[in-house]
């Protein structure tokens, strides 16, 4: 060959002898250049074949669509790919210039990388094209410049991008979602990265915290200037989620102006952009923290109120049996004097008298714990304060320490009386007194004064209301003790509030002072510096017509009654409690009239049936087994719709009057009964 390279071996094959060797070599070498020439010519129109035929799959075989351009911008030659994505064949668009193929809209830019191509740049352009059906779709083509046959031409790849762009746009979408929530959500974001530096936050953590993003760009936990301690919990939590755990706790955080607020802080472990990361979740929980301490509050008060509820069921119950008791007692004692007034003995009548005195205080004492137990106001009367608050004092010195020094005089006698229930009167001096002894702590000096006052300019220290102008009359009770501070002050009259220990208070007892002052119309003082002591003065309105303590004495007190004409009548007691029963039967009796006693409701209704059995009044009482003093007289104005019939409780209040004339009840008596009311009680209905 040209190159010097052996090609073959060329022989000449004859029969005869050879006689002219030079020719024939000369010939030979002739063809053999000849022969050798065709040879390579063949050889490369082969190797040639075999490239284009290569080119030609690779051409075809291509994914993208390959597309020829002359410098005439026409359509030299295009693979399958291109049919595929454009739906033309090839025969359609060969030959065919751009222009035709595209309208003005799409075609120029093209135009313009197609020149630029040929002037030899590359270009990239992406934009939309037109399939045949005129569906439009877009494309990404890259221009290249070639050479093909011997003349400058432009190779375009065409790449169908619609799915990379909706994928693309989904993802914006998604990332506009995301972002959308970072920023809009209520609960503060703060992404932080595998160093635990802020990466980002959102708009309610600079709400939250009130932070700029330069106070926390590139920071910690934390920013710079908030003490180390402080960022060292939540710096845990962030190292703990980097390491793959998520965490959750509830703690106190600090704002950019340093005051203290509850979170929710919740920190998930999250990989972004390759690396792992951290976002802290934080929820501002104070009002949810301060709705449980306060429904803590409530439930404790409802504990409290159920604690009530239980004693005052207690208290009612033990006041009813003890009223029986009184029943007797008074009734006897009324019995006792009466005899004893035939006597003369004057020294018998007297102590008949003091016990006479103590028992209806024992009845006041059992109509309170009544009222305690129906949560109704107990009986008020016209009192004078002196005696009260005197028989109040001499009962705190036997339950004072003997190191506490009780101070009491008896007030003035132009003091005026006030209208008030005396056993509540009590037990405010016992609640200011024993708070008076707590604050001076086991030595010092109780002062307790009853006087009258002008009220000018003044304000209540529980309601906040001011004093009417004029006379009031006080009762103060002042110590000498540790004094109160003024945030205590504000907050002493509230219910359940004590400073003092579980086991020593409840922090009712003034609750209770302030709800006895104002509902018998008055108003409270108080006067204290820590360290100074304090005074407590309690302001009663004076009662209305009577000007001083001993006309109050006079109004309050028992005079002995002239002895009454004997009745006659037939009365029936219905009681089961015998004490009671007997009482009545011998007082009723002495005072001249037939009595029938029983002790079974059920036995006396058989009796009532009876219309041999002459009756001129029924007494009853209510609280009876297996019928009730109100169901016996139901049954008894069925009967005997003319009889009256006089109903006796310890608790007056649950009756409606409508019932009591439905069941015949006459007259209403309150236990314990009041031999002179029960007197006059029969001696109107039998005349009736």
């Amino acid at each position: 060959d040209s190159q010097g390279h052996s090609l073959g071996l060329i022989a000449v094959i004859s029969r005869r002898p050879l006689q002219q060797l030079a020719c024939i070599e000369s010939i030979l070498q002739i063809y053999a250049v000849r022969a050798a020439a065709e040879l390579q010519r063949q050889r490369s129109e082969q190797s040639l074949r075999n490239r284009e035929e290569q080119y030609r799959a690779i051409f075809e075989g291509s994914a993208d669509s390959l597309v020829v351009w002359s410098p005439e911008f026409k359509l030299v030659d295009v693979n399958k790919a291109f049919t595929r994505l454009y739906g033309d064949s090839r025969e359609e668009v060969v030959g065919r210039n751009l222009a035709e193929l595209l309208p003005a809209a799409y075609s120029a830019s093209r135009i313009e990388k197609i020149r630029r191509a040929l002037a030899g740049e590359e270009g990239v352009l992406e934009t939309y094209s037109l399939r045949k059906s005129g569906e439009p779709f877009e494309v990404e083509l890259r221009y290249l410049p070639i050479v093909y046959r011997d003349q400058p031409h432009v190779l375009a790849i065409g790449r169908d991008i619609s799915a990379r762009k909706e994928a693309e746009q989904a993802l914006r979408l998604r990332e506009e979602q995301y972002r959308m929530i970072f920023e809009s959500a209520s609960d503060a974001f703060v992404l932080r990265n595998s160093q635990g530096r802020t990466i980002d936050a959102n708009p309610a953590f600079y709400r939250m915290y009130g932070f700029t993003r330069e106070d926390i760009a590139g920071n910690g936990a934390c920013p710079a200037h908030f003490p180390a301690e402080y960022g060292e919990q939540s710096e845990a939590q962030v190292r703990r989620a980097l390491d793959g755990h998520q965490t959750h706790l509830e703690t106190i955080a600090l704002r950019a102006d340093g005051s203290r607020f509850w979170v929710d802080l919740r920190v998930i472990p999250i990989s972004y952009r390759g690396e792992p990361h951290a976002l802290q979740v934080v929820r501002d929980i104070t009002e949810r923290r301060q709705a449980e301490e306060r429904r803590a509050e409530l439930e404790s008060q409802l504990r409290q109120a159920q604690k009530m509820e239980a004693i005052g069921q207690l208290t009612g119950g033990i006041a009813h049996d003890f009223n029986n008791i009184l029943t007797s007692i008074i009734g006897y004692i009324v019995l006792a004097g009466e005899r004893a007034q035939g006597s003369d003995d004057a020294k018998l009548l007297r102590h008949l008298e003091q016990a006479n005195i103590a028992a209806q205080r024992a009845r006041d004492l059992i109509g309170q714990m009544l009222a305690f137990a129906r949560r109704q106001r107990g009986e008020r009367r016209v009192v004078a304060l002196g005696p009260v608050v005197g028989q109040a004092v001499q009962l705190l010195r036997a339950t004072l320490p003997s190191t506490i020094d009780l101070d009491h005089d008896a007030p003035a006698d132009d003091v005026a009386p006030v209208q008030a229930d005396a056993v509540q009167l009590e037990q405010v001096l016992f609640n200011l007194c024993i708070n008076a002894r707590d604050a001076i702590n086991g030595r010092g000096r109780i002062q307790v004064r009853v006087s009258e006052t002008l009220a000018g300019d003044t304000r209540c220290a529980s309601c906040r209301q001011p004093f009417e102008h004029g006379r009031w009359v006080e009762i103060s009770v002042g110590d000498d003790g540790s004094g109160i501070g003024a945030d205590v002050m504000e907050r002493m009259f509230e219910p359940f509030y004590s400073t003092k220990d579980l086991a020593r208070g409840s922090g009712m007892g003034l609750a209770m002072v302030h709800g006895i002052v104002h509902d018998h119309g008055g108003h409270l003082c108080v006067a204290s510096q820590p360290g100074m002591g304090s005074t407590f003065r309690i302001m009663l309105p004076p009662a209305c017509g009577v000007q001083s303590q001993a006309a109050a004495g006079a109004v309050a007190g028992e005079h002995r009654r002239p002895a009454v004409a004997p009745m006659h009548g037939r009365v029936m007691v219905v009681e089961d409690q015998a004490m009671v029963g007997d009482f009545l039967f011998e007082l009723l009796e002495g005072w001249g009239l037939d009595v029938v006693l029983e002790r079974n409701a059920e036995a006396a209704a058989v009796r009532l049936a009876d219309a041999s059995e002459l009756l001129d009044v029924l007494i009853t009482d209510q609280t009876m087994p297996r019928l009730t003093g109100l169901e016996l007289s139901r049954l008894a104005a069925q009967q005997r719709p003319a009889l009256p019939i006089i109903l006796c409780t310890g608790d007056a209040s649950t009756f409606e009057q409508a019932e009591l004339d439905l069941c015949g009840v006459r007259a209403l008596l309150r236990k314990p009964i009041e031999p002179e009311t029960l007197r006059a009680l029969v001696r109107e209905l039998i005349r009736a």
